[in-house]
This record gives C-alpha cells, structure tokens and sequence, in this order.
C-alpha cells in the first residue's frame, strides 16, 4: 500500500483545487516526494491536510485555534471559501497489499463555515470511529509517526514514559489488536450488564412460576363455584342495567324537551331583541331635540342680534340729545332708565348663554364689554339728570326712527317664530313618549321570554344532571362488571333474557356474590388467562435461562479472545522493543559517530492505599512506561533532558528511524524535520531517507539540498499577492531522460 494521490480544496491557503500525484519509482522502491517553497508560501499545508483527512481532531497541531481555521480565509483579490476538502487517496495493491477487500483507498474529510463535518471512504459516508480503524488496519497512525512535524520530532523526547509506551504501541502496529481487545472488552462489560439483568429478571419469575403452578393445580375446584357465580352475576347485572336504562330514557326525554322549548324561547327573545334594536336606530334618541333646540338657540341668537341693534341705536340716539344740549349735560332720566333696561337684557341674554352651556367666547366678550360700556356712561351722567322730553326738544334723525320701527317688526316676527318652535318641540315630546310606551313593553316581553328560556334551561339542565348521574352510574356498573364478570358484558349490551335474571333475584344476592367470590380467591382467585399466563411465563424462564448460559459462554469466549490478543500484543511488542532498541543504538551511533543510546522498559508497580495495603497488583511483566537513555561520544550522562537543541533533534531522528527500520510504514510525511541540523548532518539525515525509501514512501517537506537530492519527485509551492498557495511539479526520472536525450 501506497499513498498515491491528494486533492485538496479550500484548505487553509490551497483555495483552488490542487492534486499532488504520488507514485512509487521504476525501481520498485517507495520513493522520496520533497515539497519545496520559501517561507510563507504554504508547503506545510499540504503535510497539514494529510493530517487533517486523516482524522486529527487537535486544532494545535494543525495550527489554528478554531475548526474553520482550515477553511481559506479569503484575501484582498481573492474571496473566501466556503467550505474545505481534503481526499487521501492509498493504492492497495501488489506485494505489500493489507488484509483490506479494496484495491483503492479514498478518505475525504469536508468542513463548511457553519460547522458542519462529513467523513467519507470512496464517496460513502463514514464516522471518524470507521477512519480510524480502517486506518489502524492499514497500519497508518494518526498521532504517531505517519505524518511528523517540526514540534513532533521533540514530544517524544520530553513525553512521560507512559506516553511514549502509547506511542511506540501505535508504531509497532499493535492499534489494530488493542483496538479489537478494547472492543472484546466492552461486549464483556455489556454481556454481563446483560448477565446481570436477565439473572435479575430470573429471580422475579422464578416466585410467581412457582405460584403460577399451584394455581394452575387448583383451578379444576373452581368450575362449580364459577358457575353459580356467573348465574348470579348475571340476574344481578342485569337488574341493575334495566333500571338505570329506564332512567336514562326518561331523563333524556325530559331534556330534549326542556331543551327544545328553550330554543323556541330564544328564538323569539331573539326576534324581540331584533325588533327593539331597529327601533332604537330609526330614530335615534335625542336626534329631535337636538334639531328643535338647535332652532330655537338660532332665534335667541337672533333675537339677541336684534337687541344689540336696537341698543346701539338707542346709544346713538341718546348721544344726540346730549350733544344738542350742552356737552356737560348728563341723560334725561327716561334715557338712564332706557339704558339700566338694556343692560337688564344684555345681562339676561349673557346668563342664558352661560346656563345652555354655548360659550362662545366672542360673544361672551362681546356681552360684557357691552355691559361695561353702559355702566360707566351711565354712572358718568347720573351726577345731574337732564329735563324730560318735551321740556327741551331736540331733533331726533330719522334714520334712526325707522330703524327702531324696523326692529320693533322684527320683534313681533321672532316671537311668532319662537312661538312655532316651541309648538313642534310639545310635539316632539309627545311622540317621544309614546315611542318610550312601546319600546318599555317590547323589553318587558322581552325580559319574559328570557325568564322562560332560562326556566327550560334549568330543566334542561336537571335532566342533564340526571343523566349524567345515571350515565356515571351505568359506567361504574359496567366497570364493576368488567372486573368481575367481563363475559357478561355482551349478553348484557345486546339485550338477553332479562325478565328471567329479575324473576330470580332475591335480595341477598350481592353477599352471595361477594362470598363465592371470597370463596374462588381462597382457592386460588386466578383468572382463566392463569394457564396462559402460566405457559408464556415457564417459556420465558426457559428462554432466559438459556440466554444465561449463552451469556457466560460468551463472556468466556471473549476472555479468550482478550487473552489472545493480549498474548499476541506482549509478544509483538517483545519483538518490536527489542529491535527498536537495536535499530534505535544503531542511528543513534551513525548520526553522532559513536555515543550509546537505549530504551529501557518501566515495570508496573502495585498500587496501595494510605496503610500500605495492595489495591491492584499488576501481571508478571506488565510494563507501565518506557524511558530513553542516551549517552553522545565523550559524554557521560545518560538523561536526554541534559542534551542540548542539536543533540536532541538527532536523538529525535535517530528514535524516529529506528520505528520506520522496525515497523515500516506505508508511508511517513516528514514535515521540515531536517530544519535544526547542520550540513553535515543533513547528509546523514538524507542518506538514512533514502535507505529507509526501500520499505517506505517519505513525502518530506523541506528547504535542505541533500534531502531534496533524494526526492524523485519535487513539488514547488508558490504563492502569489492573491495568497493563494500554487504548485508546480517536477519529476527527475522525466528530466533525466531529457537529459541523456
């Protein structure tokens, strides 16, 4: 198996679709693909989407502190994704070909904004759980050495010894088998929850099977009592059913005809409520009046114009016999009772305006003024009365005088008017009254009627009463029936011979019921579904004492099973270990020219409470943790924490080796794990890659010239001012047939 091609869209900065095509050389060897690019332009995306499609759940490992992280954030030039991709093509074919029915592998993971994730193995919809495992199976690890960053190559370094036993595990290729254990493990767990329950549920039956059998023995003596029973039962019953019948019949007569009168009685209430309603709308209450008194406040604003008339003409007749006279001269005293006269009717016309409640401020402004006027003309010229007419003559005009006469006419055909109104408005009143009579005795027939519906409703609703007692009465002799006697309930309800059950009633006959029925509960009190009852239950005891004795023979199949894979896991991890350790002293010394390195395994220990007492003692052998000693020429110590950074990337590449030399993987993505070494290191380093490429195919991202010597295909990675990360592709076997061409 072979990682044969990725396609990858919308990841991070790969926004365009973008295929990286991986195969194996002419040779027959795995093969070293190097991805290239300046800093910034993307080339570690692609050992990040690797990572990413397989199933890698951490967003600090993929570099990003939320899931749409990975999606293409978009540019100045270029919008943002939607959604990212990412599919893992792996050939699984030849030689090398895995347990796996499938001749080609492909893992897609997809990712939109709104947070939604799918998983798919060729094009089918897949859990993550499902990817991991086929993966395992493949003999890819996640989180182990398949895909190694920068940051990776240290964390085993510094990891605690049980996380590096975990990691070395996964490289040994033993996922699969602790996978299958851990999954033995939990059918253990559920075989005996369900051992639990149906031993549980076992010894609930078992106490009524064991009282379902001496029922079933006993019920024979029953028949004969069961017979007198039912006989009684039944003349009881249906006594009881006749009579709340007839009280049914009854009280459903008496409401439907209380009911059938209300409705006649709301029926005319209602046409009566019809009829007052038109009556009050056509002729609207107060509309008459208001058009009568409209005319009559008309003619006392009339009559009020006229006096206001006449008072200025007196004013100004008044005023020329004073200036006839001398100007001193106050009013004769007919002109000063003149005047307090026409103050009287401007004082009386005010309050009549006032009392009607028409304030019209401008007239009442109007009033008053006018009343002032008067007032002090008149206090001025009270100091010396003037002679009476006659005494001393004065011309008077005689426009004037004929307009005085006009408004005296004037009078006299405003009070005719006034006159008429006032007639119209008697009549008004009259008719009002007797529209009043008419209105008051339809609401009185009206009230009638209302008393008498709400009469049969009461009935009704006695009757209703009634029936609903009888009908209550009926359903709990129905539910007495249906408890005690339920096959007496159709002879009931389809009528039967009930004259004969009341012929042989007598009295006593509900203590006789109750006796025999105290009598069959002695004996047994089972139904006759107890034989039924009984056959399901002894079956269903039998059924689950099988499934107990299926269940502790599954329990000890999947011990074995455990046990197996336990076996096979402490002897392939043996193996492993010791050729880990091997290979790992091997690098170890070619990288540092000399030096000593090892793995050292970590016994479990027992664990104990606070008196020293065990808790939990491990099997013989069990190891809890592995630890790392290495030792560079000339040096002395053995704890990796004294290396400096250069030592500790060499160490790291040394251990990492020793697991491709040990457990080959399909293939291993480096990613700028050469970055920290110098030049001469760099070379080990890139001849080691190209050794190890017999057994493994590397896809390393890297800047080194001696890694990228190895590589028989290299891919450039650009990015233009759109941040878009571009790939341009080179395969040295087609430059070298170029070349010798």
């Amino acid at each position: 198996m072979y990682l044969k091609r990725l396609e990858i869209q919308g990841f991070k900065t790969f926004a365009q679709k973008t295929v990286l095509e991986f195969k194996p050389v002419a040779s027959g060897r795995r093969g070293v693909t190097a991805i290239v690019g300046p800093n910034g332009s993307g080339k570690s995306n692609a050992a990040d989407a690797i990572r990413w499609v397989m199933g890698e759940q951490s967003l600090k490992l993929l570099r990003g502190k939320k899931s749409e992280d990975v999606i293409f954030s978009g540019s100045d030039k270029r919008s943002r994704s939607g959604f990212a991709e990412v599919t893992m093509v792996l050939e699984n074919e030849g030689e090398d070909r895995t347990g796996l029915d499938l001749g080609e592998i492909a893992v897609t993971r997809r990712l939109y904004r709104d947070g939604q994730s799918e998983y798919e193995v060729n094009r089918q919809s897949a859990r993550l759980q499902d990817v991991t495992l086929l993966l395992a199976q493949a003999g890819i690890g996640q989180r182990t050495y398949s895909v190694i960053g920068q940051g990776m190559i240290d964390h085993v370094l510094v990891s605690t010894p049980t996380e590096r036993k975990e990691f070395f595990d996964e490289a040994f290729g033993l996922k699969s088998f602790q996978l299958k254990r851990q999954s033995a493990l939990n059918k253990i767990d559920d075989s005996k929850k369900n051992l639990a329950q149906t031993e549980s549920i076992l010894n609930e039956i078992g106490p009524r099977l064991a009282t379902l059998d001496r029922q079933v023995r006993r019920l024979a003596e029953r028949e004969t009592l069961q017979a007198e029973l039912q006989a009684l039962e039944f003349a009881y019953y249906g006594s009881e059913w006749i009579q709340i019948e007839r009280g049914i019949v009854s009280a459903t007569t008496r409401f439907d005809v209380a009911r059938s009168e209300q409705v006649k009685l709301v029926e005319i209430a209602n046409t009566l409520e019809a009829e007052l309603a038109q009556m009050e709308r056509a002729t609207p209450r107060g509309d008459g009046f208001k058009e009568l008194r409209v005319k009559l406040d008309a003619l006392a604003l009339e009559k009020s114009g006229l006096r206001e008339r006449e008072l200025s003409l007196e004013t100004q007749k008044a005023v020329a016999a004073v200036r006839a006279e001398k100007p001193w001269s106050p009013l004769p005293l007919s002109k000063i009772i003149e005047a307090i006269e026409s103050m009287r009717f401007a004082h009386e016309e005010l309050m009549t305006e006032l009392n009607q409640e028409r304030l019209d401020i401008a007239k009442v402004r109007m009033f008053v003024e006018a009343l002032h006027t008067l007032s002090v003309d008149l206090a001025g010229k009270l100091q010396r009365p003037a002679p009476e007419p006659g005494q001393n003559t004065v011309a008077i005009d005689p426009q004037i005088e004929a307009e005085l006469k006009e408004i005296a006419n004037a009078y006299t055909h405003l009070a005719e008017r006034v006159m008429q109104a006032n007639i119209e408005l008697e009549g008004w009143n009259r008719g009002e009254d007797e529209k009043r009579s008419h209105i008051f005795k339809t609401q009185h027939e009206l009230s009638q009627k209302r008393a008498e519906a709400q009469a049969s409703e009461r009935r009704a609703g006695d009757a209703s009463v009634e029936l609903a007692r009888l009908e209550t009465r009926r359903d709990g002799l129905l539910a007495d029936l249906r408890l005690h006697a339920p096959e007496l309930e159709g002879k009931l309800l389809e009528g039967g011979d009930r004259n004969v059950a009341l012929e042989v009633l007598s009295a006593d006959t509900s203590g006789k019921m109750q006796k025999l029925r105290s009598q069959l509960e002695w004996i047994g009190g089972i139904d006759p579904e107890t034989i039924k009852e009984h056959g399901e239950t002894k079956e269903r005891f039998e059924f689950l004492s099988k499934q107990v004795e299926d269940l502790r023979a599954g329990i000890q199949a999947l011990d074995l099973v455990v046990d197996e894979l336990d076996a096979t896991i402490r002897t392939r991890s043996a193996t492993a270990f010791t050729k880990l350790n091997y290979e790992f002293s091997s690098y170890f010394k070619k990288l540092f020219d000399g030096g000593d390195a090892s793995l050292v395994e970590i016994q479990s220990e027992p664990e104990l409470d606070e008196d020293g007492t065990v808790l939990w003692e491990p099997e013989a052998g069990e190891v809890a943790g592995v630890d790392i000693q290495a030792t560079p020429p000339g040096k002395r110590f053995k704890n990796i924490s004294l290396l400096s950074g250069g030592e500790r990337a060499l160490t790291s590449i040394a251990l990492i080796c020793a697991i491709m030399a040990t457990n080959p993987s399909p293939f291993v993505v480096l990613d700028e794990v050469d970055a920290a070494l110098d030049e001469s290191n760099s070379r080990k380093y890139a001849e080691i890659i190209g050794t190890l490429a017999d057994k493994t195919q590397f896809v390393v991202v890297t800047h080194n010239r001696a890694t990228m010597m190895q590589a028989s295909v290299l891919y450039g990675v650009t990015m233009g001012d759109d941040g878009v990360s571009q790939l341009l592709s080179v395969d040295f076997a087609d430059v070298e047939k170029l070349r010798r061409s």
